[in-house]
């Protein structure tokens, strides 16, 4: 067993005691410890699959599924982790049907949530539109936008900071690579515009 191998396994089992954690934090009604609990086991299971990315071991498994779906759940379940922020959802312009691969698309899409959620002064904006044959989600906030070191390379090599480790922008970066349908291949891109925009195109 190489490094690689203890690593992956050490990060299962300390998933497993973050799991435990949030459990009988939420027997107390401690939220806040849930939330941080939740939120570092995703950092584990998103450096999982950066990896496996990185090393070409990554295979997506693409459906037909439908956007609306994925927003509804994602609003719902953020609402409930906003202190005094509103989050407004738009899918009047969404595909009825997108392909693409469920979790690795909602894993890209709640972490972008989560860093609207860190930054937002007030509101946060979620869609899914149709253009030209991709499917577009956009998270976008009202703070105060992506450092220009950060835009320079859509988050391809976001270094550690204060702020994070750049980890879940990398990693929306390697998924929607993932995605390729008819030769055309999905993308994420970054932009400021009366805040932070993240823009993820999945080819359908």
């Amino acid at each position: 067993m190489n490094l690689s191998d203890i690593a992956a396994l050490t990060i299962h089992d300390v998933k497993n005691q973050l799991a435990r954690l949030a459990g009988l934090a939420e027997q107390r009604g401690d939220r806040e410890t849930v939330h941080v609990a939740i939120e570092a086991a995703a950092k584990l299971t998103a450096l999982l699959i950066l990896d496996k990315a990185e090393t070409g071991a990554l295979r997506p498994n693409i459906e037909a599924l439908a956007p609306v779906d994925l927003l509804d759940e994602l609003v719902r379940e953020s609402r409930g982790m906003l202190d005094g922020i509103v989050i407004e959802q738009d899918c009047q312009d969404a595909p009825t049907l997108a392909f693409y691969d469920g979790p690795l698309v909602r894993m890209a899409l709640a972490n972008a949530l989560n860093n609207a959620s860190r930054y937002a002064r007030s509101c946060i904006r979620i869609s899914a539109t149709e253009d030209d044959g991709y499917c577009v989600f956009t998270v976008s906030d009202d703070g105060g936008g992506y450092a220009q070191e950060v835009l320079a390379d859509h988050g391809a090599s976001a270094g550690v900071s204060a702020a994070g480790t750049g980890l879940g922008l990398r990693l929306a970066g390697r998924i929607a690579e993932q995605h390729e349908n008819r030769g055309r291949r999905g993308s994420l891109s970054l932009a400021n515009d009366g805040g932070a925009v993240f823009v993820l195109r999945l080819p359908m």
